[in-house]
């Protein structure tokens, strides 16, 4: 046997051991069915997943508590076009000028655009939070519109330092400028 041939049949075990061992990969993409799937123990996931549904049913229970209406997006944001603009529909790397106030469901209000300034920011671009930079490209400029947004989609877990604590639900009132 000559050092190649040993070579080519050290690479072959190699890769053979390789297979055997991996037999339970999945690659990325690829749908694992219900029957497969296994369910999540990592707590940190568990957790949050608790929070989420938690949140989910505080919401769920403000809106029947004042008969709001609102629409619901894939992400878990709601939100109510209160009053119509005439302006285009608002898209992504423009600059929007809004005026806001910001209040927790407990109807605490937190910020207000009279006192703090009117937000000015490219959608998508700059460091909003998450549901804002959704919620404006629901609408159009000029419009006026009534938003919860769940934590995950404002401050999430560290909350934003100063009004709003962690994993707390926020509303917004914005109004568009033209």
């Amino acid at each position: 046997m000559n050092f190649k041939s040993l070579n080519y049949n050290l690479l072959f075990f190699f890769f053979s051991a390789l297979l055997l061992c991996c037999n339970n990969y999945t690659p990325i993409g690829v749908i694992v069915s219900l029957s497969e799937k296994k369910e999540e123990t990592n707590p940190f996931i568990v957790g949050n997943k608790k929070i989420v549904e938690l949140e989910n049913q505080d919401i769920e229970l403000f809106l029947k508590r004042y008969k709001w209406e609102m629409t619901q997006t894939n992400t878990g944001l709601r939100y109510e076009i209160t009053k119509k603009g005439n302006g285009k529909k608002i898209t992504a790397r423009e600059t929007v000028v809004l005026k806001y106030k910001t209040l927790l469901l407990s109807g605490e209000e937190i910020y207000d655009s009279i006192k703090d300034g009117k937000i000015e920011f490219i959608v998508e671009k700059t460091a909003e939070i998450a549901g804002l930079h959704e919620a404006v490209q629901l609408m159009n400029r000029g419009d006026e519109a009534r938003l919860i947004i769940p934590s995950y989609l404002a401050y999430g877990a560290s909350g934003d330092g100063d009004g709003i604590k962690p994993y707390q639900t926020i509303i917004m009132k914005i109004v568009i400028n033209d």
